[in-house]
């Protein structure tokens, strides 16, 4: 279940919003293949925020269920292909947060 959250400097949109929302499903299929859940388990929001001007221009936050192969290298490895994607894309500067939740305490209902 990765739920994703992008962040992005009031300041650059609406166009990177726009181009950011583009990338939607491309961004989707990459942490699908690479963490091995369907598109269904996918939460994805592009949220304009005030931002300050010495921080990095787009935000990303991933959260997602632990498991034995999100190895700390392997997300730090998929960290890094977001960050360049959207970097890529919009050429800003941007930074990529993952955090495992805790499968105890995390409920969610659909």
């Amino acid at each position: 279940m990765p739920n994703v959250k992008f962040y992005i400097d009031s300041r650059n949109c609406p166009a990177t919003r726009e181009t950011l929302s583009g990338m939607l499903p491309d961004l989707r299929s990459l942490l699908c293949d690479s963490l091995r859940v369907t598109q269904a388990a996918c939460q994805f929001a592009v949220i304009e925020v005030a931002g300050l001007e010495d921080q990095a221009q787009i935000n990303t936050e991933l959260s997602l269920l632990p498991s034995p192969e999100r190895t700390p290298e392997m997300l730090s490895g998929l960290a890094r292909r977001l960050r360049d994607e959207i970097s890529r894309a919009t050429g800003l500067g941007v930074v990529v947060r993952v955090s495992a939740l805790d499968p105890r305490t995390y409920v969610t209902l659909k």
